[in-house]
């Protein structure tokens, strides 16, 4: 188990890293939100004039080994959309699951899913645990605990984020849009609430994206141990668009330093990846067997491509930031703990 303790300036300084990165177009505001962003299973949940689909992360540290919310049975969380996102589908809510149009790969409802801190690991089943239903007249978003969801760390740390995915909605022009979040998961079940910006952009963005759905279980592939000059125990999953929200297939990694190498294809630089080491670290490295290929996304099966990459940690213990980067598009970071 990562002693937190021992690198607690290092993962504040990496969760930092993360929001902004996860934030780019600005720093997020409220106090219980932290950021919201594009949801990481499609091309263009932030685009103007696409189907709604983002996610919104609280404000506790995404580190597994950190208690995130509670949400007692009766008790709700609710997500108020400005008046700019509008229902068009007259399609139904409901709680992911619990029905043949509201299931993975036939998502034919508005629906949405409490995460613990990585894609694709909701408190699960779903179905059994919450509801998902909607207040036209406010345009609010509510999930209803239908028994308790309570923490237990590290494999089930609880709630620290919502996915919202909204087929039946569609975003407004370009723009910053605040979206106020109202949740009894204080003590006891008391109101915790903050507000927190959605950028809504004119069009596709490169975008690389974490995914959990290609490991049995999806465990958590962001925060990850090993020791000195081993890899870590799973490899890196991400899915990748490029600038015309097609699978960014043929991506590769050619290595210039261990602390440094490029995404490319076609000999195209496409991005970068950076890794932060501890002092006097040597021989670590981050490396793709295949270039990325054609899969479809987990959830709603949106053609997407996939490139796993392995890491390797140096001689140093510590922590390791990995940074991924496209050009023209966003970033995430995978944090390892060497002991």
């Amino acid at each position: 188990m990562r002693k937190l303790m021992a690198v607690f300036g290092v993962l504040v300084l990496g969760m930092a890293l993360l929001t902004t990165v996860a934030s780019a177009d600005g720093p997020p505001s409220g106090d219980l939100v932290s950021s919201i962003v594009k949801a990481p299973i499609i091309p263009d949940g932030t685009v103007a004039g696409a189907a709604t689909d983002f996610v919104i992360t609280l404000d506790a540290p995404l580190d597994p080994s950190v208690v995130g919310r509670t949400l007692l049975e009766g008790r709700t969380i609710r997500v108020t959309l400005p008046d700019g996102f509008q229902e068009t589908g007259g399609l139904p809510f409901a709680s992911p699951g619990s029905s043949p149009d509201c299931r993975p790969g036939n998502v034919q409802c508005n629906t949405g899913v409490l995460l613990q801190g990585w894609p694709q690991h909701p408190i699960a089943p779903p179905f059994q645990k919450y509801a998902f239903s909607y207040e036209a007249d406010t345009n609010t978003i509510v999930y209803t605990a239908l028994q308790d969801l309570v923490p237990n760390p590290p494999l089930e740390p609880g709630i620290k984020q919502m996915h919202l995915i909204l087929v039946g909605f569609q975003n407004p022009g370009p723009g910053r849009y605040r979206v106020w979040v109202e949740a009894e998961t204080g003590p006891g079940g008391a109101v915790e609430s903050g507000w927190g910006t959605l950028h809504i952009i004119p069009k596709v963005r490169p975008s690389i994206n974490i995914t959990s759905a290609f490991n049995t279980g999806t465990p958590n592939t962001i925060y990850q141990d090993t020791t000195p000059g081993a890899l870590t125990p799973l490899p890196f999953d991400f899915l990748l668009w490029d600038r015309d929200g097609m699978p960014f297939t043929g991506v590769g990694i050619r290595t210039v330093n261990p602390g440094y190498s490029l995404l490319v294809q076609d000999n195209r630089v496409v991005g970068h990846v950076r890794v932060e080491a501890p002092p006097g670290a040597t021989g670590h490295e981050v490396t793709v067997e295949t270039e990325s290929f054609p899969v479809n996304s987990p959830v709603l099966g949106v053609p997407t491509a996939r490139l796993t990459a392995k890491f390797r940690a140096g001689s140093a213990p510590g922590m390791y930031v990995v940074t991924f980067e496209l050009n023209g598009g966003n970033s995430v970071q995978m944090f390892v703990y060497v002991e």
